[in-house]
């Protein structure tokens, strides 16, 4: 739970949440959380890791892409502690 708190502290990694929540459990691609939030690849790639890592988000590959999700169950999780 730790874990996942200091994921969400920070900023770029919010935003990240905040838009994998709205697009659902179908997730996103990679490239397209950077073009939404105006980030670098090598930057989205450090934060979607640090989620990744803390259990916030998972990914799954399609063809080229990998596509993340928000983990429903740890938000859930976390907003009942």
């Amino acid at each position: 739970m730790i874990g996942a708190l200091g994921a969400l502290a920070q900023e770029t990694r919010l935003d990240i949440f905040r838009l994998l929540v709205q697009k659902g459990p179908e997730g996103m691609p990679a490239g397209e959380i950077g073009a939404r939030l105006g980030q670098p690849s090598p930057t989205m790639s450090f934060h979607l890791n640090q989620l990744r890592f803390a259990g916030m988000v998972s990914s799954r590959r399609e063809s080229r892409s990998i596509i993340y999700s928000a983990n429903f169950k740890a938000m859930t999780d976390l907003s009942a502690t």
